[in-house]
């Protein structure tokens, strides 16, 4: 697999890093990412990863599977959303394609590690907001955990390629 051009990547963060700091805000704030952001996010993402793989006839593969990746994590995430509302909300759910593109695009390790990322991070803000409130049943807002997980996938990359021996 191809690693995308230095270029692909500035236009990849330029287009992603903006709207997930302001839907990371959001979310903390109101508890709810507005599909006008998420819709933003997910054109602009797929945007950089349409024209790279127009252009760099090297990255084709990479930036189409990343596509292809978030097709399906974005049907899977709005059923999950439909059959169990309080497992994922949807707002997340239709977040998590741009995120996973954006993941699989910096690479297969990269897309391991935010995974790993995103679990333990999820967790351990999940434990702080169950210690604050004292209840198991307190909202939490995980779109910044999820709007992170590209960013501690680049973070624990080295590791996962340490732990896998590559």
């Amino acid at each position: 697999m191809t690693a995308l051009p230095p270029l692909a990547v500035g236009a990849l963060a330029v287009a992603y890093l903006p709207l997930a700091l302001a839907l990371s805000i959001t979310d903390v704030r109101e508890h709810r990412l507005p599909n006008r952001l998420v819709a933003a996010l997910t054109a602009a993402v797929g945007l950089v990863l349409l024209a790279t793989a127009a252009t760099v006839p090297a990255a084709r593969s990479l930036c189409l599977g990343a596509l292809a990746l978030a097709l399906l994590i974005g049907l899977l995430g709005i059923a999950v959303a439909l059959l169990a509302p309080d497992l994922l909300g949807m707002g997340d759910a239709k977040t998590a394609p741009a995120v996973a593109a954006v993941a699989c695009a910096l690479g297969w390790d990269v897309l391991l590690g935010a995974l790993l990322g995103c679990a333990l991070l999820g967790g351990a803000v999940a434990a702080a907001v169950m210690i604050r409130s004292r209840s198991a049943r307190t909202r939490m807002a995980y779109g910044p955990v999820l709007l992170s997980s590209p960013l501690l996938g680049l973070l624990l990359a080295p590791v996962v390629r340490a732990a896998l021996g590559v």
